[in-house]
């Protein structure tokens, strides 16, 4: 991450006022980072439970909860891709993080502006985890993916047609790759959302038609020669979604 958006200038004056406030939380008041993070945790439950989302509100959160680039965000998503790691553990493994940096800084602004950043970070973070709950667990399907309401339902249609699919999206044809490029076609011509990273659209792609998909292949896309067979499918798209091609 960053260090310097993360700790910006140091000030000597921040120096000076950091001193006392370090005292106040670590000697007067005692409370660990921990605790001040489990106040955040919960803060963060409560103010998801009461979130009742929309289609719009999903994606708009996943969008927001990918862009989300503070010191917490950055450990955390990286353990939330584990399938080895229950929410207690992935807390633990940030909370490692953050003792591991504040080892790196003996000045206490830089100790302050990191406990801010952590702190905020997680409630940030927290709450649009809790808000969007299964979506953040690997269920992000087409439909939250492609802009427009019935665009999922037309490039299904259109697959199942083309035999890419069966009648319960299953994938029926070999070339993996070919049909990756099809979707990055699809996000260049932003009827696949751009907002969305990459392994999100794979992510996507994987739990739509029921089988893994190689993240690297997608992001390489631009570079590879279109086939006649890829050409032909862009065109068929191209009327079907009204892209200039």
């Amino acid at each position: 991450m960053d260090k310097q958006k993360l700790y910006g200038r140091w000030n000597f004056w921040e120096e000076i006022i950091g001193y006392p406030m370090m005292i106040y939380y670590w000697v007067v008041k005692r409370e660990r980072i921990q605790q001040l993070l489990s106040g955040r945790i919960e803060k963060a439950k409560q103010k998801a439970s009461k979130i009742i989302l929309t289609e719009k509100m999903k994606n708009e959160f996943l969008i927001q909860y990918e862009k989300l680039d503070n010191f917490f965000s950055f450990h955390f998503k990286d353990i939330d891709t584990s399938r080895n790691h229950n929410f207690e553990e992935k807390i633990q493994y940030c909370l490692d993080q953050y003792k591991k940096e504040s080892t790196k800084h003996f000045n206490s602004s830089n100790l302050m502006k990191l406990q801010g950043n952590f702190l905020s970070g997680a409630g940030a973070t927290l709450f649009l985890y809790f808000a969007l709950e299964s979506k953040t667990k690997r269920e992000i399907r087409l439909s939250d993916i492609m802009i427009g309401n019935d665009s999922s339902k037309i490039f299904i249609a259109f697959l199942k047609d083309k035999k890419f699919i069966d009648e319960n999206h299953n994938l029926l044809v070999d070339q993996k790759s070919s049909f990756i490029r099809i979707h990055r076609f699809l996000k260049d011509n932003h009827i696949i959302n751009p907002d969305f990273q990459d392994t999100t659209i794979i992510e996507a792609m994987e739990n739509e038609y029921n089988t893994n998909f190689d993240k690297g292949t997608f992001s390489r896309a631009v570079l590879v020669k279109t086939t006649d067979f890829e050409e032909s499918i862009y065109q068929e798209l191209s009327k079907l979604f009204n892209i200039k091609h």
